[in-house]
């Protein structure tokens, strides 16, 4: 079971109904220059551009990026992702990205780095978007895993709830390797709101195939 040494800053509520941001997106957000430092929220950026832009390329790791605490680096890297495909999807420029960004105080020194990296890369970017289409991924797959933010020597501060990394992909015909289409993080009563709607969705379904 995976351990945190230190939790992701908490979230407005109003943030979350606000704004095009999730909770988890907002916290990973808010997690760069804070609990993961300003030199490695920079590399944690680029490597997080280069997902978005050959999300099927082999991109080497970068270890030092998730050392200290990897469940909030990798919320963190998802964070990225999210920001760089929504800000491209709605047309924002440089300008309008740092708008949404101090609004929800993410530390300045991300933010310059955002708004720069997603200035000089973002042709590049609208040209993935275009290359992606319109079409729902077929999820096929769900991988799953347990993180629970302990104490440690460093932090005296946790809540012992367990987090639920959840990934859904599928599998490449041709090669049968798996891709991830969508990777999120949630808690008990998140996940089990997620259950019991999927199980609506399921009931919905069985009706209307007999009727």
């Amino acid at each position: 079971m995976a351990t945190q040494t230190e939790k992701p800053p908490a979230v407005d509520a109003t943030t979350e109904e606000s704004g095009l941001l999730s909770a988890t997106v907002v916290a990973g957000l808010k997690s760069l220059g804070n609990i993961i430092t300003p030199a490695l929220t920079k590399i944690l950026i680029a490597n997080a551009l280069k997902l978005t832009l050959h999300p099927d390329a082999t991109i080497a790791p970068v270890p030092e990026i998730y050392a200290s605490n990897a469940a909030c680096a990798k919320q963190s890297e998802y964070a990225v992702v999210t920001l760089l495909s929504l800000a491209t999807k709605n047309g924002w420029d440089g300008f309008t990205l740092r708008q949404q960004l101090d609004q929800l105080s993410i530390n300045s020194v991300a933010i310059e780095e955002l708004a720069r990296v997603y200035e000089d890369n973002r042709k590049d970017l609208v040209l993935r978007q275009l290359q992606l289409g319109h079409n729902f991924p077929h999820i096929t797959d769900i991988q799953w895993r347990i993180a629970c933010d302990v104490k440690s020597s460093t932090s005296d501060c946790s809540t012992g709830v367990a987090s639920f990394y959840i990934n859904l992909g599928n599998f490449r015909p041709s090669s049968g390797e798996r891709v991830t289409v969508v990777e999120f993080v949630c808690n008990a009563e998140e996940l089990q709101s997620l259950i019991n709607r999927l199980k609506e969705i399921e009931r919905h379904c069985s009706q209307m195939a007999v009727a």
